[in-house]
């Protein structure tokens, strides 16, 4: 199976305590195996340079897609969702990547360092 990842930033720190956030953001990266290996195991078969954490037990997410309004809180491999502070991934190293992939760094790079976000493996 090949991994895909979404990234679901957070409006605040604060909302790491919510029941449900709702995520209105989100940022597909294109398929690189260089930068997915930084942040899972399963995507890179190395040890992750930047750790995340899982969500708090009592938190679901809400995305809306295509597909219509999505309650989750597992990823499509039955893992607890997780998630890094932007400063985490601020350190996210991009290498020959996309411009696709390049622009959603530079958008991670201009959010406050405490903005929690979202890994979403698909």
């Amino acid at each position: 199976m090949g991994a895909r990842l979404t990234l679901l930033p957070l409006g605040g720190p604060e909302e790491m305590g919510y029941k449900s956030v709702s995520c209105f953001d989100l940022l597909s990266f294109d398929k690189d195996y260089d930068i997915f290996g930084q942040l899972n195991y399963r995507a890179g078969g190395g040890k992750p340079t930047i750790k995340a954490n899982p969500i708090p037990p009592q938190m679901s997410v809400v995305t809306y897609d295509d597909d219509g309004i999505r309650h989750i809180c597992e990823d499509n491999y039955g893992d607890r969702l997780t998630f890094v502070y932007a400063k985490q991934l601020k350190r996210l190293k991009m290498g020959d990547t996309t411009p696709k992939n390049h622009a959603i760094k530079a958008f991670i790079n201009a959010l406050p360092d405490d903005i929690p976000i979202i890994l979403l493996w698909e």
